[in-house]
């Protein structure tokens, strides 16, 4: 109200709707999507040049599987500051769910060196690139890391089972399983994995 034209708070708006629809903490998680698609939009339009604004923008494209964007936004941040650590996850993300998960290493790699405060979400895509490339003995251990950080994580610890499984070590699988449904007696695997935007089923 006080300034229509500062954009950040746009940005803050849409990466409150975009995690809504990512975590499905309200009863209209499709619905939050779409208004974060809005007060993105708002964002970048309002200020061009704030890379938080693109940051989000990508994050929303992610959401909506739109690869284009996604590369645009991470890309346009990137451009505006280097050392944006949360873009360069965003960038390394886009190689893992397009099935390039090698290419991921460096820009998250490079997340964790510039931000080790938020290190625990930059662990869990990194040990994600590991799975998707099936070095599963490297991902189970990163996963294994992120759970030590962040002792909560459903989506980690559901990794990690398939992880344990892929390796044939399925009663340490069942017991991270057995885990995960204390944390989150309600959690769907097929449902959590059916909304990440991999390009292939």
């Amino acid at each position: 109200e006080i300034d229509p034209g500062y954009a950040a708070p746009y940005a803050g708006l849409a990466m409150a709707y975009q995690l809504d629809h990512q975590n499905r903490w309200s009863d209209v998680p499709e619905a939050s999507l779409e208004k974060a698609q809005h007060f993105a939009n708002e964002a970048t339009a309002k200020d061009d040049l704030d890379p938080f604004g693109h940051y989000v923008a990508a994050l929303v494209a992610l959401s909506k599987k739109d690869y284009k964007r996604w590369l645009y936004e991470a890309d346009r941040a990137l451009s505006l500051n280097p050392n944006y650590a949360p873009a360069l996850s965003a960038r390394g993300m886009l190689h893992i769910y397009t099935g390039e998960p090698m290419k991921a290493l460096p820009y998250i790699e490079r997340a964790m060196r510039l931000d080790p405060a938020f290190q625990q979400q930059y662990l869990h895509f990194l040990a994600m690139a590991y799975f998707v490339a099936g070095n599963f003995e490297t991902a189970a251990a990163l996963f294994k890391d992120r759970i030590a950080i962040n002792p909560t994580t459903d989506l980690s610890r559901a990794f990690l089972a398939s992880a344990l499984g892929h390796l044939g070590k399925l009663e340490e699988a069942r017991e991270v399983w057995h885990e995960l449904k204390e944390i989150n007696p309600g959690y769907s695997h097929v449902e959590h994995i059916g909304r990440l935007p991999f390009r292939d089923p």
